[in-house]
């Protein structure tokens, strides 16, 4: 907020990153500045969709989480029978070369389901079918703070023998 972007020095290109932070004092941190010893915690990798410069060099800065990159992607053909819900997800994240992903579930979690058969529809994103899968089977899918995609199943949130699970 106290300094302004000079729109003649900078240009912003397709899948500029923001990597914000909170900086923690504290004295045995490994990082340093006048005002002391810190640690960073991250809040997050997210990818500029758009930016406005004000006349009096005020910048506004429409950023998305990784979603951003799987919203852009076409989802490629697949037909699945008999596959689990994360089998699918699997599936279709390994086809278009995404790897950086997370399952969490119980041991023994009764909310996976394996529809008979499940195909990707023409014209639609990754993400629209990530949020479909999700919808049925009542799954949660979000980037963390390093950009991991992390999927929670209905019992993993719900789980009462583990009420700090996600701690």
């Amino acid at each position: 907020k106290t300094m302004t972007f000079d729109p003649t020095k900078i240009y912003l290109y397709k899948r500029v990153e923001i990597i914000p932070y909170f900086k923690m004092y504290y004295s045995t941190a490994s990082l340093s500045d006048a005002n002391g010893n810190y640690g960073k915690i991250n809040q997050g990798v997210f990818y500029v969709d758009n930016w406005q410069i004000e006349e009096f060099g005020d910048v506004s800065v429409t950023a998305l989480d990784g979603a951003k990159i799987l919203q852009e992607m076409t989802a490629p053909s697949i037909v699945c029978k008999e596959f689990s819900t994360i089998s699918i997800m699997r599936t279709l994240l390994d086809n278009v070369g995404f790897t950086n992903y997370n399952f969490n579930t119980t041991s023994s979690d009764k909310s996976i389901f394996a529809p008979r058969y499940w195909w990707t529809d023409d014209g639609r994103t990754v993400w629209e079918a990530i949020q479909q899968l999700c919808r049925d089977s009542q799954m949660v899918a979000t980037f963390d703070e390093n950009n991991v995609l992390q999927f929670y199943t209905r019992e993993f949130l719900f789980n009462a023998a583990d009420p700090i699970a996600l701690l």
